[in-house]
């Protein structure tokens, strides 16, 4: 390759470039035979020595060149990783809620990917950026900080892959309805759908069905909902994706007791996730004593009904939506019916009043209106209204 060629004609040295420790560690590693650079790395050198790509390739021939291309993603380079390691840890990593400072290496990640023109690693990083925000439930900071990178994109026209674009889409398609913007919400959706089956390549489409479908559901659009149903299980067939079939099954069952008020229908369904789960090693347990128990009130077997709800210690700790946490929090309005149903009060009246606390600054949702409503029919009756 023509880099130290180019330097010597243009009288450059390293020691000339030390104020950019990312360019310097680069050409050093590349000249020593000890790296292979990715396009975007010689993007980034092309453009501090102030010359074309084209130029650092003259010399390369077509099998090195295939080679290079194959090799995008495998930037192997120690130093530059040291140089920005603080980002990478930050950029790659799972994002760790009990991590304290994380914004500030982050944001430099950002910068760092943009300068070096690695696109999709800078979408990745305001993506994880905004999931930070997202899991402590400031959903429009974290819709905004997506819709930023959005309209970087589309200004800019910055060339990104299918993958990175469908997760951005993706999570602004959630975070609209988060705010309560159904309708942008499935706007963007279908336009991660329609990407998703122009690119063949389906991801994120099992994602956004299932979206899909629980709006559908807490809508009551049972027409909407088993079409998207459908979607899901030609999918899981396809793919034999067992976490998808079980959330179809776990569908129906909250549908027919929340929803069709149908809690036989709704127990046999409970009772086929159960089993499901159980075969595929996705049991998630807490969600089937939730519906369990609300079929068995529904049945008018409160005892029992309390029984299964007791049996849930908490829900699993990555569900951030407010679709889910209200779900969720349906909890404590059920076990407070039940403890009105055996004569205990003031028991019902704490239990429904965690519930109210909890989802208090959530968007409306049927289970938001569902544990409201309970506590205010509680109060009346304790104030023998």
């Amino acid at each position: 390759m023509r880099i130290r060629k180019i330097r010597k004609e243009r009288k450059l040295t390293l020691a000339e470039l030390a104020g950019d420790r990312l360019t310097k560690g680069m050409l050093s590693l590349i000249e020593n035979d000890k790296a292979n650079p990715s396009m975007d790395s010689l993007a980034y050198i092309a453009e501090q020595l102030g010359i074309e790509v084209s130029e650092l390739l003259e010399e390369v021939s077509a099998s090195e060149l295939r080679e290079l291309l194959e090799k995008v993603k495998s930037i192997q380079i120690p130093k530059l990783l040291e140089a920005i390691e603080p980002q990478l840890l930050y950029a790659e990593a799972k994002y760790d809620v009990e991590k304290k400072h994380w914004e500030e290496p982050l944001d430099r990640a950002i910068q760092t990917f943009e300068k070096m023109n690695l696109m999709n690693d800078w979408l990745r990083a305001y993506i994880l950026k905004s999931s930070a925000v997202f899991i402590n439930h400031n959903y429009e900071e974290s819709l905004n900080i997506l819709l930023t990178a959005k309209k970087e994109i589309e200004c800019n026209h910055y060339v990104i892959d299918e993958l990175p674009n469908l997760d951005l889409l993706y999570m602004i398609a959630v975070e609209y309805l988060a705010i309560g913007m159904d309708e942008a919400g499935f706007e963007v959706m279908n336009e991660a759908i329609k990407l998703s089956k122009e690119s063949r390549i389906f991801y994120r489409i099992d994602d956004l069905y299932r979206l899909a479908a629980f709006k559908e559901a807490m809508n009551g659009n049972e027409q909407n909902l088993h079409y998207y149903l459908k979607k899901l299980s030609q999918y899981a067939d396809f793919t034999d994706d067992a976490t998808t079939k079980g959330f179809i099954i776990f569908t129906k069952a909250h549908y027919y007791n929340s929803y069709i008020k149908d809690y036989e229908k709704g127990n046999e369904f409970v009772e086929q996730y159960y089993e499901f789960d159980e075969g595929e090693g996705t049991k998630t347990m807490a969600f089937y004593y939730l519906e369990k128990g609300k079929s068995l009130f529904g049945m008018k077997r409160f005892t029992e009904a309390l029984e299964a709800f007791e049996q849930i210690d908490e829900f699993p700790n990555y569900f951030h939506h407010p679709y889910d946490l209200s779900l969720q929090n349906e909890l404590y309005a059920y076990k407070a019916l039940c403890y009105e149903q055996q004569g205990q009060l003031a028991k019902a009246l704490e239990e429904a009043k965690i519930g109210v606390d909890l989802v208090e600054h959530f968007i409306d949702t049927p289970y938001k209106q569902f544990i409201n409503d309970t506590y205010e029919k509680l109060k009346k009756k304790a104030d023998g209204r």
